[in-house]
């Protein structure tokens, strides 16, 4: 049985993807954790105006799950706002970013799923 709390995992204050300010990052899941394609699970909290910067994944998934707060999500150049609640999908070879656009920590989930 794997138990982990992401609440209490090992965290730190880092810049994610080069972009604006610093987030609270925890590693709450590796890959040795899972029998299956999934590489990690990040737990991060965002505080207002802060953004995970523009990156570029390869033959894999990445997902966010926001468990709090609102903001603005970029996909190859396209934007939307998200919210509480909402689950976004990085497809293959896709570029994003993730910003807090609101007055509230934003909170989510990172997943990665690849090919392997």
């Amino acid at each position: 049985m794997i138990k982990a709390n992401f609440l209490e995992a090992e965290s730190a204050m880092e810049n994610v993807h080069s972009g604006e300010g610093l987030c609270k990052n925890a590693q709450v899941l590796d890959k040795s954790a899972f029998k299956s394609p999934l590489r990690f699970i990040y737990y991060t909290e965002m505080p207002a105006g802060t953004s995970i910067g523009e990156h570029q994944h390869g033959d894999d998934n990445e997902v966010y799950v926001i468990l709090g707060g609102t903001g603005e999500y970029t996909s190859n150049g396209e934007t939307v706002d998200v919210k509480e609640g909402d689950v976004l999908v990085n497809e293959p070879f896709a570029s994003h970013a993730l910003k807090n656009t609101g007055k509230d920590v934003m909170r989510i989930f990172v997943y990665e799923a690849g090919n392997e």
